[in-house]
């Protein structure tokens, strides 16, 4: 089949006027997205009263921990102060100084030897945190007076105990942090699905696509005219979602070319999906309430506003099943955390479904009279 360059850049081109002459599409394709980032973001980006803390008892005599480090563990715990986490992981950090990915951003660690060296009045304990994190100045204000009463009640001694602070970076993601990939994906899916449907049955009940039947126009040259619009939306939705979680949520973006090409196969993948949608439902209200039954469900099972791991495990698997999940892991992996091997890997899943739906989309869609 013939593919011509021109045809493509015409179709696209009427996509985006389409686009910006409509009031309505306008606002669910930038403003919808950007209120959704501002009011959840600015729900939940107030850190919460009680802040994580993960403990390594390291003083331990027969396998259980000493008197003096249970103690300790006993004033910390009476702040009220900290979700106390206890972990025996001794590879909790990196070589590099960072702490592994488990959403870490404080540790204290209670040396071994802490009870024998309490009673010399020359013990330490290690407060590892992330000083970018704004919770730090705090975390080590309320350990310091949690030694501090220590010190008083064990030895009356001021020095009895001191702190050995150690920076390190974290993997703690803030909701707001989180939260910014999966608006963007959720951003992509609505604008591309419902785009898609909504000029396909639009131009079936008005008579375009018959009349665009009788020109040279294929049905591979529109579907690659429509991917292409798709893709740039994707790209101007992205950006300014990002450029509000920076300026707004002080989120720090880590730039990379694997962002762009999860934002394209996302483009890619969900036309294709609207494509199905309207081919299988023609009327417009019909179509939409088709696409509805299906996007609302992947909104929030594909972890959009909240982790998977937190799901139970049945839904855990519906979620994989859902193309939204891969799109927002891989642009969390990307852009929040770092983790090039995890884009990569979600963003070819994305660009496989992406191929399927878009194959599928272009066999069903018909331009001519049935």
């Amino acid at each position: 089949m013939r593919v011509r360059g021109s045809v493509i850049n015409t179709v696209f081109l009427g996509h985006v006027r389409s686009w910006y002459r409509n009031r309505t599409t306008l606002f669910w394709t930038l403003a919808f997205p950007v209120l959704l980032m501002l009011l959840f973001g600015g729900i939940f980006s107030i850190e919460q009263g009680k802040l994580d803390l993960f403990v390594r008892n390291d003083d331990q005599m027969r396998g259980k921990p000493t008197e003096e480090s249970l103690q300790l563990l006993g004033i910390l715990n009476a702040t009220d102060a900290f979700n106390i986490q206890t972990t025996q992981d001794r590879d909790i950090l990196t070589d590099q100084g960072q702490f592994r990915e488990r959403g870490i951003a404080r540790l204290l660690i209670i040396p071994e030897g802490f009870g024998s060296d309490l009673r010399e009045n020359n013990a330490s304990i290690v407060l590892v945190f992330d000083q970018s994190q704004s919770s730090s100045a705090v975390t080590l204000g309320i350990v310091s007076g949690v030694i501090g009463e220590m010190n008083l009640m064990v030895a009356n001694s001021q020095t009895a105990i001191t702190i050995r602070p150690e920076q390190a970076l974290s993997t703690e993601l803030r909701f707001v942090d989180f939260f910014l990939p999966g608006v963007i994906g959720l951003s992509i899916l609505q604008t591309a699905t419902f785009g898609t449907i909504g000029t396909n049955t639009k131009y079936w009940k008005n008579g375009v696509l018959r009349k665009l039947a009788t020109t040279p126009l294929s049905k591979l040259e529109w579907v690659m005219g429509m991917v292409i619009f798709q893709a740039l939306l994707a790209v101007i939705s992205a950006v300014v979602i990002t450029v509000v979680g920076v300026v707004v949520f002080n989120i720090r973006i880590i730039p990379n070319l694997l962002t762009v090409f999860l934002l394209l196969a996302g483009a890619l993948a969900f036309p294709g999906l609207g494509m199905i949608i309207a081919r299988l439902v023609r009327e417009e209200e019909a179509a939409d309430a088709a696409g509805n039954a299906i996007i609302f469900p992947m909104m929030f099972l594909s972890g959009t506003f909240f982790p998977l791991e937190l799901m139970p495990p049945i839904l855990q698997i519906v979620a994989r099943a859902l193309p939204l999940t891969y799109l927002n892991n891989g642009l969390r992996d990307a852009m929040i955390l770092g983790n090039p091997t995890g884009a990569l890997f979600n963003g070819l899943i994305m660009l496989v479904i992406g191929f399927i739906f878009i194959l599928v989309g272009a066999r069903v869609t018909q331009l001519r009279p049935e």
